[in-house]
């Protein structure tokens, strides 16, 4: 039997012109998924990631010391994650959108002891603050206080 006459045998390894077009296809297609999903993580962890800035900071008083002898601060921050834009809240806050408050030996507030500042209707901003040789009291003018013990921040905290 002779062999046909237009069929003309593929070199092994190489594709032929009807399955290489499907294998780039799906080179693409497999490169825009991996870079769809790194641009979906990036963009998510911006969008959580949340931006502080110092509001105010508030010196240990002069006439106050501590058993560990440094000087410590009360930092007063706004966190405000890109998110919170979104207004998914319902009442137009988001629980990215926050003060904290961070009380240690760092003036930029690096590290301390954070409290997250739940203000319920009063201006963080118009905080304060009364340093004791027990700890710190914080005041604002809606008649709220809250203490922070020195145990708390003191000692490297």
């Amino acid at each position: 039997m002779l062999p046909a006459m237009n069929h003309v045998p593929t070199p092994a390894g190489r594709h032929t012109p009807a399955t290489a077009p499907r294998t780039r296809t799906s080179r693409l297609a497999v490169i825009a998924i991996c870079g769809a999903t790194v641009l979906l993580v990036v963009l998510g962890l911006f969008l959580w990631t949340p931006q502080r800035s110092t509001v105010a900071s508030f010196p240990q008083a002069a006439e106050v010391t501590y058993a560990d002898g440094g000087t410590h601060y009360v930092v007063l921050q706004r966190v405000r994650a890109p998110i919170a834009a979104l207004g998914l809240g319902g009442d137009g806050t988001s629980a990215l959108d926050h003060y904290e408050i961070v009380i240690g030996r760092d003036p930029g507030a690096g590290y301390g002891h954070p409290i997250r500042i739940e203000a319920g209707g009063a201006d963080p901003t118009q905080l304060t603050v009364l340093w004791t040789s027990d700890g710190v009291w914080l005041d604002y003018p809606t008649g709220h206080r809250l203490f922070v013990p020195a145990k708390s921040f003191t000692g490297g905290r």
